[in-house]
């Protein structure tokens, strides 16, 4: 009686066995390393890569028509997702992103269509900044997930970063000056400053907050301010027609990779000397970041391209940094996988389907 007990517990073990592991999750699914969210434009997703393993994992549809760039709330719960919608067209809010279901669960009215600048997670507060084309800059609270009040600015900027330690926020505007505001009032601190270069479509403080960086996308350069003294120092200038409009600093502080889609190249700035070293080809690059790890820099590329990317317009219209973009969506594009050190391939590349924009990579 008692081996005929244990032989029925050891099936009904082995029976209960089987049936959690068809309930586990899969591999893959849950047994990923650190995750970059990747927004494509035109397809209104953000597909979400396992950056060890450099493949699609996830894809979170429905966050709006031109998702354009991501930012992480401060505790990395939750993901703010900007959809621009040319020619300043379409539902004026943005999307938010629940890691925990990796599903839209709201979404954030805001004063005006948020612009060309990405949204801006604040390093001190539970505050993400949404620049908008009202102008003004939207605060949006992170816990209640609602605009909480709203900053006007003197202009339309194209480009806006906040300092490493929340005291300053910067942002650059379309006729090619920068101004330093207050982020708890709002005010601006002393004078705008003009910048070299035209269309400023990206901005970036250094990591020790002395520089701040305006990457200007029909200037060909890189416009660099002293943050202390609040002037112009001057400009790194890039091959004609490289068009910079994206970049991001190495873990270690020491370089700006900068995206120039024109020059199917991404240039590596050395801080220190505020020159570029070295070029890394990419075809189309329009997007940097760096995994959470610091292992690997990622590329969005629009892959090879029949002509400029992006050129020169008679009578600037803010709209058209982001044509390429909603031109590419239909075409291949990727997202290339570099060695943070090195800058070599570590692999494939991660096969999107459409236009890459700025991401946020989580651990």
């Amino acid at each position: 009686m008692a081996n005929r007990f244990r032989r029925r517990s050891s099936r009904a073990l082995a029976l209960a066995a089987v049936a959690l592991s068809l309930l586990a999750p899969t591999a893959g699914a849950a047994d990923t390393g650190p995750l970059a969210y990747i927004p494509v434009a035109g397809e209104g997703a953000v597909l979400v890569v396992d950056t060890a393993a450099d493949r699609i994992v996830g894809r979170v549809e429905g966050v709006g028509p031109q998702a354009s760039a991501v930012t992480a709330s401060r505790d990395g719960q939750h993901l703010y997702v900007q959809t621009f919608n040319p020619p300043f067209a379409g539902a004026d809010d943005i999307a938010v992103i629940d890691r925990a279901t990796d599903s839209v669960t709201a979404r954030i009215p805001i004063s005006g269509t948020d612009g060309m600048a990405r949204p801006i997670t604040d390093p001190v507060r539970d505050i993400v900044y949404v620049i908008t084309a009202r102008p003004s800059i939207d605060v949006l609270s992170t816990t209640s997930n609602k605009l909480v009040r709203s900053m006007p600015l003197p202009s339309l900027a194209l480009a806006a970063a906040i300092s490493p330690d929340g005291e300053r926020l910067y942002a650059v505007f379309a006729d090619s000056t920068a101004a330093v505001f207050d982020p708890e009032s709002g005010f601006q601190l002393g004078e705008r400053i003009q910048i070299d270069g035209s269309v400023p479509a990206f901005a970036a403080v250094s990591p020790d907050g002395h520089k701040l960086y305006a990457m200007n996308a029909l200037g060909d350069n890189v416009s660099v301010i002293d943050t202390a003294s609040w002037r112009r120092l001057g400009a790194i200038p890039l091959p004609p027609g490289s068009a910079p409009v994206s970049g991001a600093f190495s873990p270690d502080g020491d370089r700006l990779l900068v995206a120039t889609p024109g020059a199917n190249a991404v240039q590596v700035v050395d801080v220190a000397a505020d020159r570029v070293t070295s070029a890394v080809p990419v075809d189309a690059p329009v997007s940097v970041g760096f995994t959470a790890d610091g292992a690997k820099l990622y590329v969005g590329s629009l892959g090879p391209q029949a002509g400029p990317v992006i050129a020169p317009v008679a009578g600037f219209d803010a709209t058209s940094l982001l044509q390429p973009l909603v031109r590419a969506s239909s075409r291949p594009s990727s997202v290339i996988s570099l060695d943070a050190a090195t800058l070599r391939p570590t692999g494939s590349p991660v096969a999107l389907g459409a236009a890459p924009g700025v991401g946020a990579f989580m651990n």
